[in-house]
């Protein structure tokens, strides 16, 4: 195959992980926005929406037993799980992704960055000098 249908394919791949990954994305965010639950006659969520790092016993608990990092990873978990993180995050890594394709699909069709070689050339002040033989 030429340089031309691997760039175009490389291009093609980019596009449509991009658009994927932002629909997925998108997808993602707005089915995890629904409405929270009503509370019950107690004043208690019905769908026990309490997570485990509000109650302060079971902090207590995991303070004690794992640390004060074993709180935080705890923490971090919990703010990881929610759908606006994971949209962030898928969005993201197709992005790169992308990226990655779309520049890989440019650098086949450019010129190399040094087309003489290095060894032969010494750079003085921002301009290339032929090195003199002797």
């Amino acid at each position: 195959m030429s340089k031309l249908r691997h760039t175009a394919i490389l291009n093609a791949v980019g596009l449509i992980v991009l658009l994927i990954g932002i629909g997925s994305a998108g997808l993602i965010y707005w089915s995890g926005q629904k409405p929270p639950a009503p509370e019950t006659t107690t004043g208690e969520w019905k769908d026990g929406s309490l997570s485990l790092t509000e109650s302060k016993t079971a902090t207590r608990n995991i303070e004690l037993f794992g640390g004060k990092l074993e709180v935080l990873m705890v923490q971090w978990q919990e703010r990881l799980q929610r759908p606006t993180a994971i949209a962030i995050i898928t969005s993201a890594i197709s992005t790169l992704i992308a990226l990655g394709c779309f520049l890989a699909a440019h650098l086949l069709t450019e010129k190399p960055l040094f087309t003489k070689p290095l060894a032969k050339t010494k750079v003085v002040w921002s301009r290339q000098v032929r090195r003199k033989s002797l």
